[in-house]
């Protein structure tokens, strides 16, 4: 029990708000409206765990996805990450604001990825292709999903020491 504690004090804000609780909503969702279950009975660690792993494929689900097609429809406006870290030590408040935006946009994940995984099990019941490979399918979108959020958060990455470096030659 002494570990449980541990742990949880260890999860920061971000990752509760935008992981585990997002995640957590959506493997109820997935279990009662879907009927998938992923909740393993008796063990909540890994509960938890499929919780918490639940929540990062959402968000990454609409970092990939929900963020681009959001800016498509003009429903919100992108702005030049130089300035958002230039805001951002200006006015610590960013990150607090940051981080519910992230948590609004994993919860519309939340539902469109329930809304597809609803799809998903119709056309199964109408397609023996999609039930003899639905785990090899699944497999190799998260594995897609992944290899695309990393090479974005590398881009973030370099981005952020771009823009870091950029603001002390200018001193």
């Amino acid at each position: 029990m002494e570990a449980l504690h541990q742990l949880i004090d260890k999860i920061s804000q971000y990752n509760f708000l935008t992981n585990i609780l997002p995640g957590a909503v959506l493997i109820m969702t997935l279990k009662y409206f879907v009927g998938y279950n992923f909740i393993i009975d008796g063990n909540w660690f890994l509960t938890g765990v499929m919780f918490y792993f639940a929540g990062v494929v959402c968000n990454r689900f609409s970092s990939l996805l929900i963020k681009p097609m959001l800016e498509a429809l003009h429903i919100v406006r992108p702005l030049p990450y130089k300035d958002y870290i230039a805001g951002e030590k200006k006015d610590t408040k960013i990150l607090t604001l940051n981080i519910d935006n992230n948590a609004y946009r994993a919860y519309i994940a939340v539902f469109a990825i329930s809304f597809l995984a609803y799809l998903y099990r119709h056309l199964l019941c109408r397609m023996n292709f999609f039930i003899d490979y639905q785990w090899p399918i699944v497999i190799i979108l998260l594995m897609l999903l992944f290899i695309f959020s990393y090479r974005k958060q590398t881009k973030y990455i370099k981005d952020r020491i771009e823009a870091n470096s950029g603001e002390d030659t200018l001193k």
